[in-house]
């Protein structure tokens, strides 16, 4: 994505416009000139200007010089108001700044304030920019800093909330997709494997021509099969997963050859055909034999070249070759 740029950072020509890559050292010192086609030093900030005094906060920032940028930034929201053109690059920067010393969770209240104030702001993909990456910090473990004398405990939760209100409330943005497979990715590591599929399942219905597609459908046949609990419980998981698998493999063929998708498939329908086998066994042992047969010959029906079809067989007093004794 392309964060759109604060007042201070580097100035892109409509035509021909310098990559990242090109772009020299001390770049939030320069911008390109579009009439010379090449870098040149920016005219020093007036001070005394919203502007002016905005821009020595950012070259403070862009120095690394956070403590300093802070300081320049609260001088600047006591001078001026919300009336200022800039007023929301400069909210856009003290979340920077607070996220930049470690201050996450004021970073999160400064930008949420923010979108409540200014949602069409030109400035609201940057904002939304920092709150993903706040949110990926948060859903790493790391612990709420002190706010108000309160030692408060792990932010999961608002990092889910933030991905939560990025996918439903900024879905015309390119963050809302990452915001779904970052969610995916959360509850997958975490184990959470039906939360999981309900992520990757809404990232491929919501955006199929996502560059993330590939990847959510895999993962959520992945999720889908991981959550099989057993023989003893319900198959639907395995039945989900065999479809979802068969879509991907009908829509990407080559990965899914590369990626032991028939493989997968085949292990599918192993457990799905142990299940019916056990519910046969299960009949055996309480003595309901007529039950028993029943599912023993759906085992070997359904499922004819398992090695569960061939344990039905010997149960049911056939060869695992199909022949009577």
């Amino acid at each position: 994505m392309v964060a759109i740029l604060v007042m201070a950072n580097i100035v892109h020509a409509e035509a021909e416009q310098p990559t990242p890559g090109d772009a020299p050292p001390r770049a939030a010192q320069l911008e390109w000139n579009s009439d010379r086609g090449e870098w040149t030093p920016k005219a020093p900030p007036v001070p005394g200007t919203p502007e002016g005094d905005l821009a020595l906060a950012q070259q403070a920032f862009g120095d690394e010089a956070y403590d300093k940028a802070d300081t320049q930034l609260k001088k600047w929201f006591k001078a001026y108001d919300q009336g200022e053109r800039v007023y929301p690059n400069a909210v856009v920067l003290k979340a920077k700044t607070q996220k930049a010393r470690g201050r996450y969770y004021d970073a999160y209240l400064t930008l949420s304030g923010f979108l409540d104030d200014y949602g069409t702001s030109p400035v609201l993909e940057d904002a939304l920019v920092e709150l993903f990456n706040i949110a990926e910090v948060q859903l790493s473990g790391v612990k709420r800093m002190t706010w108000l004398g309160v030692r408060w405990g792990s932010m999961e939760d608002t990092g889910l909330e933030i991905l939560d209100d990025i996918s439903a409330s900024y879905a015309e943005t390119s963050l809302a997709e990452q915001a779904l497979k970052a969610k995916g990715d959360y509850f997958f590591s975490k184990g959470d494997f039906a939360l999981a599929e309900i992520e990757y399942s809404r990232l491929t219905q919501e955006y199929p021509n996502s560059r993330y597609y590939r990847y959510a459908l895999r993962r959520s046949a992945d999720s889908a099969l991981a959550g099989f609990a057993g023989i003893r419980f319900d198959d639907a998981p395995l039945i989900e997963a065999s479809e979802r698998y068969r879509v991907f493999r009908r829509q990407f063929p080559g990965s899914a050859e590369q990626e032991g998708i028939g493989l997968i498939l085949n292990d599918i329908r192993e457990r799905r055909a142990s299940k019916e086998l056990e519910i046969g066994r299960f009949y055996a042992r309480i003595e309901q034999r007529e039950a028993a047969e029943f599912y023993y010959r759906s085992t070997v029906d359904n499922w004819p070249d398992t090695i569960a079809a061939n344990q039905a067989r010997i149960a049911l007093g056939v060869n695992p070759g199909g022949e009577g004794p």
